[in-house]
């Protein structure tokens, strides 16, 4: 009787656990602060840059709320070929506004951050759009603003998430920001 018992109180445990990293994650993950598309200098479809958010990208700057674009793309030909909108963004035609596309080092929301302050320091931004899925938001706003200190708006890029997807990006954010936590500056 006592190995139930034991058994029952871990079990308990557990599902507290993931009970409360659920309910803590509902405002980080779920319902993070997120801005309305406005103008811009650039807008930046950090990775990986799905059709979905390359097409918002370039219906921002159709609307004339941009005037560049920026994609963070692995530089792989067999990773291009599986993203189409990303490689004809970046490997299509002469387009009517600068498009910038390139694989930060390293390629992690911190190394997109670094990557977006060198450009908007080298083009003289001062304001820049980035566009992610909506659990990304939060960790990347906080990265984002440890690196550039310009105005950024961080835009949900509107993709569906199944149940595997959304406790997929639970554990993944999670993880990630134990590590954004450690690390210091930029």
């Amino acid at each position: 009787m006592r190995l139930v018992g034991r058994v029952l109180r871990i079990a308990a445990a557990l599902a507290a656990a993931i009970a409360a990293v659920a309910i803590a994650g509902v405002p980080l993950y779920v319902l993070p602060a997120r801005d309305e598309p406005r103008a811009v200098d650039a807008v930046y479809v950090i990775g990986p840059p799905y059709d979905p958010r390359i097409e918002f990208a370039e219906g921002m700057i159709e609307d004339g709320l941009a005037g560049a674009l920026v994609v963070s793309i692995i530089d792989e030909p067999v990773q291009r070929a599986a993203l189409p909108e990303a490689a004809d963004a970046c490997d299509g035609a002469p387009r009517a506004y600068p498009v910038h596309c390139s694989q930060p080092d390293p390629f992690t929301t911190r190394g997109e951050a670094r990557w977006l302050s060198d450009l908007a320091t080298e083009h003289g931004w001062d304001s820049v759009a980035v566009i992610t899925t909506t659990p990304h938001i939060t960790r990347t706003r906080v990265i984002m603003e440890r690196c550039w200190d310009g105005e950024i708006s961080y835009l949900d890029s509107g993709e569906p998430l199944g149940l595997a997807a959304w406790a997929y990006q639970y554990a993944y954010q999670s993880a990630a920001f134990v590590k954004v936590a450690w690390e210091q500056g930029c």
